[in-house]
């Protein structure tokens, strides 16, 4: 981790609060009988987050709906993406989109769009 995603993850560490990002499991199928076998078990992690709401410009109703919430996360082993959950404040939201923020090349923070589900 750089220092400047150091520097956000103390600053989430501070006004933050705890939030797990899951990334789901796989179906798996043997290759050479289709039979499904046992599924790849999902992954979660927990970092620190700052969720808010949208300001009302950015809301459109399509991309981004009035009920979505903008979570800015730091960095975690392995980045967040469509479709992941995120349980913040014993809500579970599903990730809608991902940006991240980057300087020199490397992730500082993510900024998620959540959607309850």
């Amino acid at each position: 981790m750089g220092q400047t995603a150091a520097q956000a993850a103390k600053l989430l560490d501070k006004y933050g609060e705890a939030v797990t990002i899951t990334f789901a499991g796989t179906a798996a199928f043997d290759p050479i009988t289709g039979e499904p076998v046992t599924p790849t078990g999902g992954t979660s992690y927990t970092a620190k987050g700052y969720a808010g709401k949208y300001v009302s410009s950015d809301i459109d109703g399509a991309v981004i709906q009035a009920n979505d919430i903008r979570l800015i996360l730091e960095l975690i082993t392995q980045r967040p993406e469509r479709g992941c959950t995120a349980l913040v404040d014993s809500t579970t939201y599903r990730i809608m989109d991902v940006q991240s923020i980057r300087k020199s090349g490397a992730d500082v923070v993510y900024i998620c769009q959540l959607r309850a589900n």
